[in-house]
C-alpha cells in the first residue's frame, strides 16, 4: 500500500513546489522547453491547487510537504537533499507543515525537442585530412 501512496505523491511533488511560494522564483533558465528554477518553501507555507508540467526535481534540503489534489486526501511525501526525482504533471496544492524551509531545483519539461535533422555522412575527398609528406594511418 506504500508504494500507491508513493508514486501518487511523486506525480503531484512537480505541481507543490512551484505553488508552495507567495511568488514564483525568477528562472536560472529558460527556453521554449524547459525552465529551470530554485524554489524555497518556508514552515508553514501553503499555496491553493494548480496544474503543472512534467517535472525533474533534485531535492537541496531533507524535507516534507504535503500535497492535496483536488477533491482528494492530502498525502505527505519525505525526501532526502540529493535525491532526484521525476515527476510527470499533476494539478495539486501544497503545504509545508514542518518547521525548516525546503529548498529544490525543479527542471520544468515545456516542451519536446523537435527532432534533429538527418544528414547524409560526409563524403572523404581526396588529399584532404593529410598534410603532404605525412604517412597515412
Amino acid at each position: 500500500m506504500k508504494v500507491p501512496v508513493l508514486v501518487f505523491a511523486l506525480t503531484i511533488l512537480s505541481a507543490s513546489f512551484s505553488l508552495a511560494q507567495k511568488a514564483p522564483p525568477a528562472p536560472l533558465l529558460e527556453n521554449e522547453q524547459i525552465r529551470v528554477r530554485e524554489i524555497r518553501i518556508a514552515p508553514g507555507a501553503s499555496q491553493p491547487s494548480a496544474a503543472r508540467p512534467n517535472t525533474f526535481l533534485y531535492a537541496l534540503t531533507d524535507g516534507a510537504i504535503v500535497f492535496t489534489p483536488p477533491g482528494r486526501k492530502g498525502y505527505e511525501l519525505t525526501f532526502k537533499a540529493g535525491e532526484a526525482l521525476w515527476l510527470p504533471s499533476q494539478e495539486t496544492a501544497a503545504a509545508n507543515e514542518g518547521d525548516k524551509e525546503v529548498r529544490a531545483l525543479l527542471v520544468e519539461i515545456k516542451a519536446r525537442a523537435p527532432a534533429a535533422k538527418k544528414r547524409a555522412p560526409a563524403k572523404a575527398t581526396k588529399g584532404k585530412g593529410t598534410k603532404k609528406g605525412a604517412k597515412k594511418k
